[in-house]
């Protein structure tokens, strides 16, 4: 890694560390003014409508296709050419965009049935793929409950899909930026969205408790797709001199490379963020998505900041080191991004299992999460959360191992792949989402549980088959790193689990107020103890990514690849 993409990276990290914390303060500020109940679970289900519009386009394939081909022209000094690919492909986007989000705003009420069978019910029940269909059929069986519930997540749901238009063609603008190693602006946009929310939520605490309405949160939410994801990005693109042309010429060879390889990657969508989508449609019980969502919430943390902000700086390398051919090169950015990611991710992703208690109380412990519905105290919510939390975070590392894995494949153009992959990974993750909650000891938390299996599953095939189309990734240099690593971690969790056991115990009604300090002190405390712990063993170890990490935040000395041992 060279100093500029070091000093990149940390970029990328400390804004995308910033969007986090205000997600984290997005949920706390849900779960405070509004609880862990319908209402929150009809929130979170209104996003599934537009979010699936996301994931197939903008959050999945957009930005990853066609990155390499901008790439591509711009390494070869055809910067007219690349920029004549963007306005083409912008033109095409928006145009799509606009007819998508007019369709959704249409079958907003049905798709609100079909995607939430189960919503609106008190009770967990086993939830199956027919019962989707059912209600969409025959709504009229309903409950009255759930139909109530079915129209509020319409309502909302018709709210926030126009702003999936700014996340289309936001998302093409971003990955512009990034590929000229533009960063700053793109990591703003999460921020202003995040931020937005917030200040719709917060509005809510300047009237009676009887008039607020989670409806606030959702216009703050496309407010801040207009600003962060389209407005900004246009400023920077102008300050920066950039020169497109709107237009639609699909004859362009660059237009239609972006094309071809487009179609299959519609496909192949990214499991972590489609499997919550898809984890809607078998929960049932009031507040289980929301206990789902405030969980794996937080398990995205470490993936964006870790994960993500070296995917979004890799990118554009390794895509031009493939447009060279310089396949040598290419195999030591993705060997060595990974163990980086695994270095980083792997006790992350152990101490938020171990702590799951602590974290959820230090963060949600206050109002309306600690009621039920009749507003009696209870810690039913923070035991929902911790678990789902506690299951949720055992994929945590392989899904972050994935994000520089499946950007290898499409900087080499090969959207084909990791579409079969990905593809049979979803009917494997929907089978186990129908297979676990009928697990009597799981339940709902089983719909957790599948997505850190399918997501560790997805992961090892993502490496073998990249270790096959490119030449090799030196396997025996990962497993011997990656196996200090583990035994560094495991050595890291154990200690959290000893302060859990000595310092660690449930808030009862008496603490309460004192019991979000208890959780905060507990959870500092013990992940402090814990990566003091992590560090020592590393250097005990010899683990060579520490001195690469520290190196980098040092900002010293150009870091080659070479600087990590081959560890052969």
């Amino acid at each position: 890694m060279t100093r500029s993409a070091g000093k990149n990276t940390l970029l990328v990290m400390a804004f995308v560390l910033l969007s986090r914390v205000l997600g984290v303060v997005r949920d706390m500020v849900i779960n405070q003014v509004f609880g862990q109940n319908v209402t929150t679970d009809i929130y979170t289900a209104a996003f599934r409508i537009p979010d699936i519009l996301q994931y197939l386009v903008a959050g999945g394939a957009l930005a990853t296709v066609f990155v390499p081909v901008f790439t591509e022209y711009w390494s070869a000094g055809k910067e007219r050419d690349a920029w004549k690919i963007f306005g083409s492909v912008m033109s095409i986007v928006a145009c799509v965009a606009l007819g998508l989000v007019i369709v959704m705003e249409l079958a907003a009420a049905p798709l609100a049935r079909f995607m939430n069978p189960g919503l609106g019910l008190q009770q967990h029940v086993v939830v199956s793929f027919w019962d989707g269909w059912r209600v969409l059929l025959h709504p009229e069986n309903a409950p009255v409950e759930q139909r109530q519930a079915w129209e509020q997540v319409a309502q909302l749901s018709r709210i926030l899909l126009p702003a999936q238009w700014c996340f289309f063609v936001g998302g093409l603008m971003m990955g512009t930026l990034n590929a000229r190693h533009r960063f700053l602006i793109p990591s703003l946009g999460p921020i202003a969205y995040n931020g937005l929310i917030i200040i719709g939520g917060l509005s809510q605490l300047l009237v009676t408790e009887n008039q607020r309405s989670i409806t606030a949160m959702c216009w703050g939410a496309l407010v801040g797709a207009v600003a962060g994801n389209f407005l900004l990005p246009i400023w920077e693109l102008k300050r920066t001199g950039s020169r497109f042309w709107l237009g639609f010429d699909v004859g362009h060879p660059g237009v239609r490379k972006v094309g071809k390889l487009m179609l299959p990657a519609l496909l192949g969508l990214s499991l972590s963020q489609l499997g919550f989508w898809i984890t809607g449609s078998f929960a049932s019980g009031e507040g289980t998505l929301s206990a789902l969502r405030n969980a794996y919430n937080l398990t995205q943390a470490p993936i964006g900041i870790f994960a993500q902000a070296s995917a979004i700086v890799i990118f554009p390398t390794i895509s031009a080191l493939a447009a060279n051919k310089n396949w040598k090169e290419f195999r030591k950015e993705i060997h060595f991004g990974i163990r980086r990611i695994l270095f980083l991710t792997l006790p992350a992703s152990l101490l938020m299992a171990a702590l799951a208690e602590p974290i959820i109380t230090a963060i949600y412990f206050k109002g309306k999460f600690t009621q039920d519905a009749a507003g009696v105290f209870t810690t039913g919510n923070l035991l929902a959360s911790a678990m789902a939390l506690r299951l949720y975070s055992l994929g945590t590392f392989a899904w972050s191992a994935q994000a520089v894995l499946a950007r290898g494949f499409y900087a080499m153009q090969n959207s084909k792949t990791p579409v079969v992959i990905t593809t049979c990974m979803v009917f494997f993750f929907t089978g186990l989402c129908a297979f676990l909650p009928r697990v009597a000891e799981l339940e709902n938390y089983g719909l957790a549980l599948a997505l850190s299996i399918a997501g560790t599953l997805n992961m090892l095939i993502f490496f073998r088959t990249l270790q096959k189309d490119a030449g090799g990734l030196n396997l025996r240099g990962l497993l011997k790193a990656s196996l200090k690593i583990t035994v560094a971690a495991l050595a890291a969790s154990g200690i959290a689990l000893l302060f859990l056991h000595f310092f660690w115990q449930l808030p009862l009604e008496a603490t309460q107020k004192t019991a979000r300090l208890h959780g905060v002190l507990v959870t500092l405390l013990a992940s402090g103890s814990a990566l003091a712990v992590y560090v020592l063993a590393c250097l005990l170890l010899r683990v060579d990514e520490l001195k690469s990490i520290c190196d980098m935040f040092r900002r010293k000395k150009a870091l080659e690849p070479t600087t990590l041992k081959p560890q052969n």
